[in-house]
């Protein structure tokens, strides 16, 4: 199995230490997770892990109501890479997780470590991958090859999974039965038994069956009302040529959350590089504050708003002198819009800058950049990001970043202690 990447083994270890009846549910990538790492956890300790999971580096992520999975989610920043535990309290299968096991606890009791890594029986592994392909999927597909290696190792019949299916007595779909196929390799004969393999499920179970079907209906029609954590605003900043509509796309591209992005610089994007001659100081902070009213409705729905520039440039120091006129209307330009929840100033000393774009000096960079690092020291939560490093490291530390905000305001009050 290998190392577990450092975020997972520092969850495992978290568990472990706080004595959390908790495994491995499908095997997995653990070094370089590449999607979601699924675990059995017992039912009394859930209501530790959103605290616990906090201390190791972990978010809970607002999602919609699943049956009983909970997601939480750690950035590496080194290595650019999300990892996300998909936690369960429960084997349960099929549409709305509504063919529900009673083997979940006798599971959990006869786990065994592997390492660092607490897993599944291998005949109980057999029957929960089995049963999640079935079910879940429809077809054995890309596990064909560990359930005809789980199959061939261990006792499966032996398994609680093995006894109850015995107990649903669906037609044609025998443990012993679904136990030969998979020994023979017959994968084809197994999908075709999943939709008799629910449907015997469901006859048995029925009233728990029909309970859960409503109750998952009721919950996805009042989830958007109940289940959506408010979004963030972050002010992306930094001398021209430091990269920010690079990075604003790549967080569009790459974040784990929605994103939505828009330009804050003078009036609108125009075609050119300034707007028109002639657009009032009222119609600037007119648009100012419709962009960001369009912001914060984006923010509402959960998002995270990135601002490319902000009404704060207007603090920059003016390429020329100006008049009590010009220094009032740089002052009411740089309050037009209230200050986000996050400022990320990408700083590159001048020279760095007029290397990559010569499109200004760079004794005129070097003033933008110290600039904005002043508007960095006095903005309420800001950072600092080295954008003078490669595009993909200025990313990763971005991201970074902008996570670290959003564990702050979801971590559990319990953490924080």
């Amino acid at each position: 199995m290998g190392d577990p990447h450092i975020l997972l083994a520092t969850a495992f270890a978290a568990l472990d230490d706080d004595r959390v009846a908790w495994c491995l549910l499908r095997g997995a990538d653990l070094h370089a997770p590449d999607g979601d790492v699924d675990l059995l956890v017992a039912p009394a300790d859930a209501p530790r892990l959103d605290a616990l999971l906090a201390r190791a580096g972990f978010a809970r992520l607002p999602a919609p109501v699943r049956g009983s999975h909970t997601f939480h989610l750690a950035y590496d920043g080194a290595g650019g890479r999300w990892v996300k535990l998909d936690i369960v309290t429960e084997l349960a299968f099929g549409g709305d997780f509504a063919l529900v096991s009673d083997a979940g606890a006798a599971c959990l009791a006869r786990r065994r470590r592997a390492g660092a890594v607490a897993v599944l029986d291998d005949a109980d592994a057999f029957w929960c991958l089995l049963l999640h392909r079935l079910l879940d999927k429809g077809a054995v597909g890309a596990a064909a090859a560990d359930l005809a290696r789980l199959a061939a190792a261990a006792d499966c019949a032996g398994s609680p999974l093995a006894v109850e299916l015995a107990g649903i007595g669906a037609p044609r779909c025998a443990p012993e039965t679904l136990l030969a196929l998979a020994r023979r390799g017959a994968w084809a004969e197994l999908d075709a038994r999943a939709p008799a393999l629910a449907a015997g499920w469901a006859r048995r179970r029925r009233a728990s069956v029909l309970r859960r079907r409503a109750r998952a209906r009721l919950t996805s029609r009042a989830g958007p009302l109940v289940r959506r954590r408010r979004g963030m605003t972050v002010a992306l900043l930094g001398p021209d040529g430091a990269g920010k509509s690079t990075a604003a796309t790549a967080l569009e591209q790459s974040f784990v959350l929605p994103v939505h992005t828009l330009y804050m610089g003078s009036g609108r994007r125009w075609a050119g590089t300034a707007p028109p001659p002639g657009i009032g100081l009222g119609l600037r902070i007119a648009g100012q504050l419709g962009r960001w009213a369009r912001g914060m409705s984006h923010r509402a729905r959960g998002r995270l708003v990135v601002f490319d520039r902000y009404a704060s440039d207007a603090r920059l120091p003016a390429p020329r002198p100006l008049g009590r006129a010009g220094r009032a209307r740089r002052w009411l330009l740089a309050r037009s819009c209230p200050a986000p929840d996050m400022t990320v100033v990408l700083d590159a000393p001048g020279e760095t800058l007029h290397a990559r774009s010569g499109e200004h000096t760079a004794v005129l960079l070097e003033a933008q950049r110290q600039g904005y690092l002043a508007i960095a020291r006095d903005a309420r939560g800001s950072v600092v990001v080295d954008a003078s490093r490669s595009a993909d490291q200025a990313h990763r530390d971005l991201t970074a970043a902008i996570w670290a905000a959003y564990r702050q305001r979801w971590e559990p009050r319990r953490a924080r202690t």
